[in-house]
């Protein structure tokens, strides 16, 4: 029997709009599973770096990232699955273009921080505390990601051998279909 070709799915900074449009294959995802192996899609499945970091370079056929890129974490999983990857298909406007997350880029890292974990109506944060990175994780405690300044499609760290606009993607111009 032939060996069924590799793929990931990754999210980075979106909506979830791309990962749903997968999901909304409904029971066509039976289909997509008899015709791939999917190796990592950390939102439906429970895999992790380390299961894509002992793989040989180049041994999934294709990986589809949606979301931009935000932090740390997502730079350095995107450049994984490019070394592990043979295709990678920018998976959405947030990944082909930046998307609405991509919007952050109108204010500066402080600004946003300060919205989403001071300002908003239902955060209750009287002393300030933002995220920020941490050597190291324990039982006790974890690390968070370093926040890049800016926003940007995760393309901007590789070439997309076929982008798949939209948002998400209409289900006639995926990849997926």
């Amino acid at each position: 029997m032939t060996e069924k070709p590799k793929v990931a799915f990754y999210w980075c900074a979106s909506c979830g709009g791309c990962e749903e449009a997968v999901v909304d294959l409904a029971e066509a995802i039976l289909d997509v599973v008899a015709a791939v192996d999917i190796v990592f899609w950390p939102v439906a499945l429970d895999f992790k770096r380390e299961h894509v970091e002992a793989m040989d370079d180049g041994s999934i056929f294709a990986s589809f990232v949606n979301g931009a890129i935000r932090t740390t974490e997502q730079q350095e999983m995107v450049e994984l699955l490019r070394r592990k990857s043979q295709v990678m298909v920018a998976f959405g406007s947030c990944s082909h273009l930046g998307g609405i997350p991509g919007l952050a880029n109108l204010w500066d890292r402080r600004s946003v921080f300060e919205r989403v974990y001071v300002e908003t109506p239902s955060t209750v944060n009287p002393d300030r505390v933002f995220p920020r990175p941490a050597p190291g994780m324990t039982a006790t405690s974890w690390s968070c990601p370093a926040f890049s300044t800016r926003f940007g499609p995760s393309t901007r760290l590789w070439t997309s051998n076929t982008p798949s606009p939209g948002v998400p993607p209409p289900r006639t111009s995926s990849p997926m279909r």
